[in-house]
């Protein structure tokens, strides 16, 4: 384990503003950014970072979802501590912002707005402290998080380049855990076709009925194989069994109206011993054996979300969280696991790096009226930065 003389002790914590994170977090839920429109966020998050004191880049590869990069160099050589945020919210409506004295709502200010103030401060922080820390403080925001309309080729255009933390804080997630495996997860989509025309009830052919009976058989199927996974023994207590659900399932279209197609919709979640690719060759071999005439196909096709993971409860950074933590609340600080998909799902397992989650309060993330406590984030900064100073510093 690195041991840096003079390291910082993590009473920098005492000097985060809560009114600063609150001023933060309100100019940015202001500022709408749906998957695949985060140009406006981006732009003015980069503005917020340069004068923070971070040296600052931005990737515009993306052109409506620009990557912000910025890098905070410490004051002796020392390690990589890689920030990272996602700029994007759902497109889902919300209420127009407000805020109070403990609260601020709107939508993104809890997925992952605050998350994002919480990483100014923390650079504002370090710089008017004169950056009392060995190594550098690498910021990464960026677009296209939420899914299905986002396909994390923001974060993975960053670490395709190269640009990626020796570990990194991801700035949301579990609340009040350290959350060291997590399952991966995507979006499977399943097609019925027939054969011939759309036509009235009267009007068809007696193998027009074999599309409902083909379709739920394929329900049938994937019940059999929900239950199988349930079932399945496993090695990750802090996982629990893997996962099939279906979400969707939708067949017609009007009531006296003979379809020709069926679709299906829903999610595999699986465990850090399996990748993507082998639950989608399990999903085609189940598709492929069931029963069918000529005249009808069934087709899979993906959204992938995020891989599967898992770290040692004993890398550095696992052990900063801990001990900041700890040292914030006065409460030891558990390990989990997680079956929601972070940015970690992509840092660890495609840049090869540990990485940990800090939630800044998101607990009412996509909710109907989103909204984040002041209080809460302000603890959540403290925890993050200490962390932050206990990695670089090794003292931990």
């Amino acid at each position: 384990m690195r041991k840096e003389s003079g390291s910082p002790s993590g009473e920098l914590g005492a000097l985060v503003q809560p009114k600063r994170l609150a001023e933060d977090l309100w100019r940015l839920v202001c500022i709408p950014s749906p998957t695949g429109q985060e140009r406006d966020v981006a732009m003015s998050f980069a503005e917020m970072l340069g004068a923070a004191g971070a040296e600052v880049e931005v990737d515009e590869t993306l052109q409506e979802s620009p990557n912000v990069i910025g890098r905070l160099q410490g004051s002796s050589a020392g390690p990589v501590l890689q920030l990272a945020g996602h700029l994007d919210h759902i497109p889902v409506d919300h209420a127009e912002p407000q805020r109070t004295e403990r609260i601020i709502s709107g939508r993104g200010s809890a997925d992952m707005k605050c998350g994002l103030a919480g990483i100014l401060e923390i650079v504002r922080v370090l710089k008017e402290s004169g950056c009392p820390f060995p190594g550098q403080i690498l910021v990464t925001a960026y677009g296209l998080h939420e899914a299905p309309f986002g396909d994390s080729r923001g974060l993975l255009n960053l670490i395709e380049r190269g640009i990626h933390g020796e570990a990194a804080i991801v700035f949301e997630g579990m609340r009040d855990r350290a959350v060291v495996m997590g399952k991966g997860q995507s979006i499977w989509n399943i097609n019925v076709v027939r054969e011939g025309e759309v036509c009235h009830e009267l009007s068809r052919e007696p193998e027009a009925d074999r599309l409902l009976e083909t379709t739920v058989r394929v329900i049938e199927r994937l019940r059999e194989k929900k239950e199988e996974l349930a079932a399945a023994g496993h090695g990750y207590p802090l996982l629990g069994p893997q996962s099939l659900f279906i979400g969707q399932v939708h067949f017609g279209d009007f009531y006296n109206r003979v379809p020709k197609q069926a679709f299906l919709q829903g999610t595999w979640r699986w465990h850090p011993d399996r990748r993507f690719q082998d639950v989608r060759g399990e999903l085609g071999v189940l598709l492929s054996g069931i029963a069918r005439p000529e005249n009808i196909t069934i087709e899979d096709s993906w959204i992938f979300v995020g891989e599967a993971f898992s770290i040692d409860p004993e890398e550095t950074i696992v052990r900063a969280l801990r001990k900041a933590y700890r040292s914030v609340s006065g409460m030891p600080l558990e390990l989990a696991g997680s079956s929601s998909i972070l940015d970690v799902n992509r840092l660890v397992p495609f840049a090869g790096i540990p990485a940990v989650s800090v939630s800044l309060d998101g607990e009412r993330a996509h909710a109907d009226y989103e909204y984040v406590r002041l209080d809460r984030m302000e603890r959540g900064c403290r925890v993050a930065l200490q962390t932050a100073l206990d990695y670089l510093s090794g003292e931990c």
